[in-house]
């Protein structure tokens, strides 16, 4: 059983209000924990300085689809993704899925 990580790059938006962000992002983080997701935020530091990086942590690629499902199925989920487009607060640069390969 392969662990797997979901990334979302994301960049805050010139003029940003850096707090508001972060408290959308705790938002978030407690969506995804509440649907068994290990969460963490990243601040890049080399090559695109600036941008952040929101992971989701996962056993398996099947606790990966489980927690899709909650929280694709989640009316508070879906509430959050409204605010955070309506936010103005930051803008999507990418996402990655890895799925570990072990050595």
């Amino acid at each position: 059983m392969s662990s797997v990580i979901l990334e979302y790059v994301f960049k805050p938006n010139p003029g940003a209000d850096m707090p508001a962000l972060m408290e959308l992002t705790k938002e978030a983080a407690a969506l995804w924990k509440t649907h068994g997701a290990k969460v963490s935020l990243w601040g890049v530091q080399v090559g695109e300085i600036g941008n952040m990086t929101f992971s989701a942590h996962f056993e398996s690629s099947a606790k990966l689809g489980a927690t899709l499902d909650g929280l694709n199925s989640d009316p508070a989920f879906v509430a959050w993704r409204v605010k955070s487009n309506k936010s103005g607060l930051g803008s999507w640069v990418r996402s990655n899925q890895s799925y570990e390969i072990p050595i």
